[in-house]
């Protein structure tokens, strides 16, 4: 194709002179220091030994000092906000706070949209105490303020809110819809036992750093009325337990009379007690209670009544009781580093025979993602190694080329470290990309090399100085491309969700451009070593 629409001519333009020139610069240099590098065993020996250094020292150095997400927070314009109240308030009172709280925000410059649900948190956290809401703002390049600065004003405005128990505000995703990033589970049987266990984990890890909104499931408090039949009297008046229960139910809870129409639509009617009439023990009691012979009986009269506190909810998980304990990482904190905090701290409780934690959320999946992409990681250097080895007809040539894959990670680890951006899944994928990107640049010299030797007769030495600065320019041209696609990834150019991507073309950039510079040196000097050792071992 190119053949048909390229035009004839033997002229060569201003821009392709310079473009020689510059190679041809770049080759001399380069040959140079090949021969150099080859004609000294030691110098080769010393940029192997040189190379698996810098190796070790950036995984050493840089590794610890880069914070692991799952992906990094998105500025997508959505602030998400649970709001919990005392128990005894009612969804009017609830939504009265809500709209204190929708006054505030309103008052913001770039809020396109605020929606309120009263009742529920998520679909485990429900409650007439509790509501949820999603506030929308303009996209970034549309405001002057990031995302962060809503959150920090929201907390600052709302810390005044009466009587609210707990407010959180963080980022939406579709990572933490309807929760939190950092969600586990303490598994036991005894709600008394895992209450204790609870106390003990909330000690330990709520000074853990970059961790904020720190809550837990277990809520005691809530006003409990215990009815205890007495079964004699009830023989004796052949009233049941049953009726009991649906009388006491009927008057405190209220019962379906009727129904309304309106539009189409139907709404239940409810009669029921009012508060007032059955806020003390002997109120309660005083609920009538007919037998099957016409006596009206005092519910007294037929069952111990006492008012007790107890839990608003008991979850239970994998046929276990459960305590859910949830969080946040602050702003510009990456999620792993206080996931690996908080599991190393919960390591150090003893926890009785049948007790246990157990992740979930987005902290699982994050555990469960970076153990998928290292087997990913793994098969590609399987199926790349074979498939080197059948395309070059050699089981130790393939682990030549293999080892521009560690050259990678020196560039991928540095330039994570110096842009500040924190290890993502999407930095992952960038690797699992890199190891089929890297490896070219090696199989365009060994096999040039190999084609010289086989057809030309000519030494290792000599076809390796003849080949690899004869591919220095398709190396740098291929290299070149790659690293001007990936820039605008790198640099993040676009609107919404750029952090996310970002971490993939830096990842990409620095690792290629650290493989391409040492695997001019590194792959001969290794290739010219081994091929040296075997000839002197066959003469």
């Amino acid at each position: 194709l190119a053949s048909l629409m390229a035009k004839k001519s033997n002229q060569v333009g201003k821009v392709t002179q310079k473009v020689d020139a510059f190679y041809r610069k770049w080759d001399e240099f380069y040959r140079k220091w090949l021969i150099k590098s080859l004609a000294n065993k030691k110098l080769s020996i010393a940029i192997i030994t040189v190379s698996f250094v810098l190796f070790l020292l950036s995984v050493i150095y840089y590794g610890p000092k880069i914070g692991f997400d799952m992906i990094p927070q998105a500025d997508n314009g959505q602030i998400q906000i649970t709001v919990e109240l005392p128990q005894e308030y009612n969804l009017r009172e609830t939504g009265r706070v809500l709209k204190t709280m929708e006054d505030k925000i309103k008052g913001y410059p770039g809020i396109t949209s605020i929606v309120t649900e009263l009742g529920k948190i998520s679909d485990v956290n429900t409650g007439p105490n509790l509501a949820r809401m999603d506030v929308n703002l303009v996209m970034p390049n549309k405001r002057d303020k990031k995302l962060d600065y809503y959150i920090q004003s929201f907390v600052r405005d709302f810390s005044d809110i009466a009587n609210a128990r707990l407010i959180t505000v963080d980022y939406k995703s579709f990572t933490n819809k309807g929760g939190t990033a950092i969600q586990f589970f303490l598994l036991g049987q005894d709600i008394e036992e895992l209450n204790r266990l609870k106390n003990e984990i909330m000690d330990r890890i709520h000074d853990v750093p970059g961790l904020i909104n720190l809550d837990q499931s277990s809520r005691q408090g809530k006003p409990e009325i215990t009815i205890i039949p007495r079964r004699k009297k009830l023989a004796d008046t052949g009233i049941t337990a049953q009726e009991i229960a649906l009388t006491a139910r009927a008057a405190l809870e209220g019962i379906a009379a009727s129904k309304y129409y309106e539009k189409g639509e139907e709404y239940d009617i409810t009669v029921t007690m009012t508060d007032a009439s059955v806020n003390t023990p002997q109120k309660v009691g005083q609920i009538a209670i007919p037998s099957r012979n016409g006596t009206v009986y005092r519910l007294a009269q037929l069952a111990d009544i006492k008012f007790t506190k107890s839990y608003s909810k008991i979850l239970h998980r994998d046929k276990y009781v459960a305590i859910q304990f949830t969080g946040s990482p602050a702003p510009g904190v990456p999620l792993g580093n206080v996931t690996k905090e908080i599991d190393k701290r919960l390591k150090k409780i003893e926890f009785p025979p049948g007790y246990k934690i157990k992740w979930a959320g987005t902290a699982k999946m994050m555990k469960d993602m970076v153990s998928d992409m290292t087997f990913a990681f793994i098969l590609a250097i399987v199926l790349t190694y074979m498939l080197l080895a059948a395309i070059l007809e050699s089981f130790v040539q393939p682990i030549f080329i293999l080892l521009t894959v560690p050259l990678a990670i020196i560039g991928v680890l540095a330039s994570l470290y110096y842009t500040g951006i924190s290890f993502a899944i999407t930095s992952l994928m960038a690797i699992i990309m890199l190891i089929g990107i890297v490896v070219n640049n090696a199989i365009l010299m060994l096999d040039y090399t190999n084609q010289l030797v086989r057809d030309k007769g000519m030494d290792v030495k000599d076809a390796l100085i003849e080949a690899c600065p004869t591919k220095l320019k398709p190396i740098v041209m291929s290299t070149l491309a790659i690293i001007l696609g990936m820039l605008p990834l790198a640099i993040g150019v676009g609107a919404a969700g750029v952090e996310m991507r970002q971490p993939l073309g830096v990842v990409s950039i620095g690792g290629l451009l650290v493989s391409t510079l040492l695997t001019l040196f590194v792959i001969p000097a290794f290739y010219y070593l081994f091929e040296e050792k075997k000839r002197q071992k066959a003469k």
